[in-house]
């Protein structure tokens, strides 16, 4: 089959009522689709008319749903989003549907794949049939569908109640103080002159980076850990109930059972050995930073040691003071190095030159201004490869926190090109260093989507073992850290602060103080997410008191962490500490660069072993097979204590 060069395809912009009118001749689709393979007689079987056809079938679902889900999060009208709230629970009903479905089941069991993308295909599959309860009794099959409704119902309910929420602090001008200038010019003021903010990043982090009042950082602070709550709570401690019940009607120890040995680890006790290496690990940086913070507190307020007591909302406030006087970092300052423009400019060609691609802004519909869009060319040919949306600054209503969406992934048998979307919530001014990070990040994923050439949609771009997905993303950050990239941005902004060396060591540094902190919240995090996928989980938030409390700092009386943790309210309940298990992999296959970051050849490479292949086959053999040996942890333990790598 031969398909003509590909055209560009762009995200649908729809109204409320042709969003669900194109869902609805959607859902007929692929219904009548659905009868027509389950009729397929036994003895007729083929891959084309079984596994090609579900790719096929899965693409045409895809084509609407892709741009329903991103528009889902970011329109700025809130009825499409409320339609597009509906349509993601209708579409995870419809696949428990067809997962559940015997005759589709034995069709696809039966069918004998003729090539390796086939076998991994059937595979995958016959996996998702198992996982939704096919082989159940009928009404262990039911309940595991109504299960899986309704926790679809809790997780767009639990994001809703964040992105939606209006509510709004007010600070006076004495409670601001030490706040940059730029923050104090554009925030949103009240008849009085107070600052009114809400809940945004660029609202949010440098107050709590910045302000020297304590007591209006901890108001901050304990407003944002309530952001979702009561009601995410709730919700969370029915998940979890539900969660449970999966894993009896499966006959397993738990549900982070039932979760992992889908995942890289295998069974719940690997995530356990691996939380405990981390632990032993990071306990004493962890102490040693905090001991630093608790000084600086002492100092710079006046009281003794002894009688210092940090709180969770001094953390971001004393480590900023740390930078400021050990390395001469300030993150406000670093704006003027990153202008918003030139900085992206300049990521987009550091990946043009590792990747042999071109990026080429272009003018299509778009869901707001703001919101820009770029085809992905081959370097030489100009070959399409795909489409990538940057939707970058905060607005009400819009999904809070910066993520990758792979609204269309793509398909080397049907000629399909893929488009990503990266949703951030920026401070227009410029990045700070931590905000540059951040960007690569989200920009590995997209990259994970676009440079994705897999035989089947099935396994395009980041449909790969959850915890895997974020080692693509974990490595791009790099580039965000290292003097051969970053010297490389005076090219793309003439104008901008010239960066030396001495500079990138001093960010690099900067950067690892702080990192036991760091990682001792994430490993609470994971801690926390196997307690709750655990065999005997309690309430979310006397479970998360109770482990928070036992940690250096101690619970914060008034907050409510879990009713924000929307990671463990989706896709990765029983997989948060798969940020960390990535991680190992990442920082294990920066070695391949070198003393080079920029080395064209090892990123067409990496583009080709790692990015190219998707979920075609596991993670581990991509990974090994790059590094060309058994993946190594030293690097990541170097990293979470806070040492230069090896």
């Amino acid at each position: 089959m031969s398909f003509p060069p590909p055209e560009r395809i762009t995200i649908p912009i729809l109204d409320d009522v042709t969003l669900t009118a194109s869902w609805r001749e959607t859902l007929r689709a692929a219904r009548e689709q659905v009868a027509r393979m389950q009729e397929v007689p036994l003895d007729a079987l083929t891959p084309e008319n079984i596994l090609e056809q579900w790719d096929r079938d899965s693409i045409a679902l895809e084509d609407v749903t892709g741009p329903i889900s991103i528009l889902n999060n970011v329109h700025p009208d809130r009825r499409v989003r409320d339609a597009a709230d509906a349509v993601m629970i209708e579409l995870s009903s419809f696949e428990s549907e067809i997962f559940q479905n015997e005759k589709l089941y034995d069709r696809v069991r039966a069918v004998r794949p003729a090539s390796p993308a086939q076998v991994r295909l059937q595979k995958d599959l016959l996996e998702s049939f198992e996982d939704s309860g096919v082989s159940l009794p009928s009404e262990k099959r039911r309940r595991v569908r109504e299960i899986d409704e309704r926790i679809s119902e809790i997780a767009q309910d639990f994001e809703k109640h964040i992105r939606e929420n209006e509510a709004r602090l007010t600070f006076r001008p004495e409670e601001t103080a030490g706040l940059p200038r730029a923050w104090l010019d554009r925030v949103e003021r009240d008849p009085e002159g107070n600052a009114v903010v809400g809940f945004d990043s660029p609202e949010y982090v440098p107050f709590m980076a910045n302000a020297e009042n304590e007591s209006a950082r901890r108001r901050y602070y304990v407003a944002y850990t309530n952001r979702g709550t009561p009601e995410n709570l709730a919700l969370l401690d029915e998940m979890v109930r539900l969660r449970r019940e999966i894993a009896g009607l499966y006959g397993v120890g738990s549900y982070a059972h039932y979760v992992t040995r889908r995942r890289m680890v295998g069974n719940p006790e690997t995530v356990r050995r691996f939380l405990d290496d981390v632990r032993e690990v990071v306990a004493g940086a962890e102490q040693r930073d905090l001991a630093d913070l608790r000084a600086i507190k002492a100092e710079l307020t006046g009281t003794a040691l002894e009688e210092t007591r940090l709180h969770r909302w001094d953390l971001s406030y004393y480590t900023e003071r740390v930078r400021e006087r050990r390395y001469r970092v300030d993150q406000e300052e670093l704006r003027k190095f990153f202008p918003i423009e030139r900085t992206i400019d300049w990521v987009l060609g550091v990946c043009e030159r590792l990747y042999r691609i071109r990026f080429e802004r272009a003018a299509v519909p778009l869901w707001h201004p703001d919101v820009r869009y770029f085809d992905v060319r081959e370097a030489g040919t100009l070959r399409l490869l795909g489409g990538v949306y940057m939707d970058l600054f905060p607005r009400d209503g819009k999904f809070k926190h910066a993520a990758a969406w792979p609204v269309r992934g793509v398909s080397r048998r049907f000629g399909r090109t893929p488009i990503s979307a990266l949703v951030a919530n920026f401070d227009r001014s410029g990045f700070t260093h931590d905000e540059l990070e951040t960007f690569f990040h989200e920009l590995g994923h997209v990259l994970h989507g676009v440079l994705s050439e897999t035989q089947y949609n099935h396994h395009a771009g980041t449909s790969v073992q959850r915890d895997f997905v974020e080692a693509p993303s974990q490595i791009h950050e790099e580039w965000a850290r290292r003097y051969e990239s970053l010297r490389t941005l005076g090219k793309a902004c003439p104008e901008c602060p010239a960066i030396d060396r001495s500079l990138v060591e001093r960010l690099d540094a900067a950067r690892r103080f702080g990192q036991g902190i760091l990682y001792a919240r994430q490993l609470l995090y994971s801690d926390y997410d196997m307690a709750l996928a655990g065999e005997n989980p309690e309430g979310a938030l006397e479970t998360w008191k109770r482990m928070e409390g036992a940690t250096a700092l101690g619970h914060e009386e008034g907050t409510s962490f879990p009713g924000t943790f929307a990671h463990i309210a989706d896709g990765y309940a029983a997989g948060y500490y798969g940020y960390m298990w990535a991680e190992v992999l990442a920082l294990d296959m920066l070695s391949a660069y070198g003393d080079d970051l920029m080395d064209p050849e090892v990123g067409l490479r990496y583009r080709q072993t790692i990015l190219a292949r998707g979920g075609e086959e596991p993670a581990r053999e991509l990974v090994e097979r790059f590094l060309g040996r058994a993946v190594d942890s030293r690097a990541f333990f170097a990293e979470i204590t806070g040492k230069k790598r090896a």
